[in-house]
C-alpha cells in the first residue's frame, strides 16, 4: 500500500505526478508522489516535482506548495504561479485512490487492466493462505481471518436455516453471496463456537482498518462489485455485495446484521456501496433479510 502514484488537479486542469514508471517501485516512506519532466519540454514550467505525506511538497526543488486528496484527485491548495491549464502531462490514469487525504495511484495508459489484474491475483493468494473451518452442520468450509483482535469469518455465513433465502431464490446466488436472513433467524444461524457480530464488534472492525469513512474501501472484495466500485481487500475480509430485502442492489450494496437493537422493532446493520469508500450504520425493521457474518466466541 505504500506504493503510490499522485495526480493534481487545478481548476479545470491536470497536472500527473508519479514516481519512477508507476509499475509498482517502492518510495520511501514520507514521498507519497513525484513527477520530473524531460528536460527542455516543460517550455518555463515546472520540472520537478516532490510530494509529501505531511500535505506539503517542492517544486523544482525550492518552492513550497500544500496539496490533499479531494474526489480520487490530488488538489493544489498551493502551487507556483504559471502552473496554468495548458499544462498538461498525458499517458497515466487513474488506477486506485484511497481518499484518505495523502494516497492514490496512478498507472501507465494502456496498463490498468494488468494492474487490476495483479491486484486481483494478490488477493486471491491472501485468501488462500488464510485458516479455514467446516461448519459440522452441513460440512460448508469457510474461510476466517482476524481483524482488530477478533476472528471473522471472511465470507458470508451460507447455513440453510429456516427463514433464509438465497437471492432470488437463486442457489447460485447462495453459493455467491451466501444466504439472507431476517433477524430472528440471523441470531441462531451461526455455527457452535461462532454468534452473530455485535455492534460494538463491528465498530471495532471498522475502526481497525481506518474507521468507517474508508473502511469500505479496505474490507470490500477486489472483484464483484459493479460499476468498478470494488475495494482493495486489504485484510481478507472479502465484503460482496449480496443485496437485500425483496430482492435488489446484489451487485451494488451489501448489508449485514448486527444483534443489537434499536428501538423496539428495528436492529442494528452495516451497509457497503458500489458508489461509496465507507461503511454505513443504520438501523432496520427485524423481517428484513440481510447477510451474516459470524465472530468467533
Amino acid at each position: 500500500m505504500k506504493r503510490l502514484v499522485a495526480v493534481a488537479q487545478l481548476a479545470l486542469c491536470f497536472v500527473f505526478v508519479f514516481c519512477n514508471s508507476g509499475d509498482g517501485q517502492t518510495i520511501p516512506a514520507e514521498l507519497v508522489g513525484q513527477w520530473e519532466h524531460a528536460s527542455g519540454a516543460t517550455k518555463g514550467k515546472p520540472e520537478k516535482m516532490e510530494l509529501f505525506k505531511d500535505g506539503t511538497g517542492v517544486i523544482d526543488g525550492s518552492i513550497s506548495i500544500s496539496w490533499k486528496v479531494e474526489n480520487k484527485r490530488l488538489v493544489f491548495l498551493s502551487a507556483k504561479q504559471g502552473l496554468a491549464c495548458d499544462y498538461k502531462v498525458s499517458g497515466y490514469e487513474l488506477a486506485l485512490a484511497y481518499d484518505d487525504g495523502a494516497s492514490a495511484i496512478f498507472v501507465r495508459k494502456g496498463k490498468l487492466e494488468e494492474f487490476k489484474a495483479k491486484r486481483i491475483a494478490e488477493s486471491k493468494r491472501v485468501l488462500e493462505q488464510l485458516p479455514k473451518f467446516t461448519d459440522s452442520r452441513d460440512s460448508n468450509v469457510y474461510r476466517k481471518v482476524t481483524i482488530g483482535g477478533k476472528t471473522w469469518m471472511a465470507e458470508n455465513l451460507n447455513f440453510a436455516a429456516e427463514g433464509s433465502k438465497c437471492y432470488k431464490n437463486d442457489a447460485v446466488n447462495c453459493e455467491k453471496y451466501g444466504r439472507l436472513y431476517n433477524w430472528e433467524t440471523a441470531l441462531k444461524a451461526c455455527p457452535a463456537g461462532w454468534h452473530l457480530a455485535t455492534d460494538d464488534e463491528w465498530a471495532t472492525l471498522t475502526d481497525a482498518v481506518g474507521g468507517n469513512d474508508i473502511a469500505g474501501t479496505k474490507l470490500k472484495s477486489t472483484t464483484g462489485w459493479e460499476e468498478d466500485g470494488n475495494g482493495t481487500d486489504d485484510y481478507g475480509f472479502s465484503a460482496l455485495p449480496g443485496g437485500r430485502g425483496s430482492f435488489f442492489s446484489v451487485g451494488e450494496s451489501g448489508y449485514w446484521w448486527s444483534s443489537s437493537v434499536y428501538g423496539v422493532y428495528k436492529v442494528r446493520y452495516r451497509g457497503m456501496y458500489h458508489t461509496g469508500k465507507g461503511v454505513s450504520m443504520n438501523a432496520d425493521i427485524k423481517t428484513n433479510l440481510f447477510s451474516v457474518r459470524c465472530v468467533e466466541d
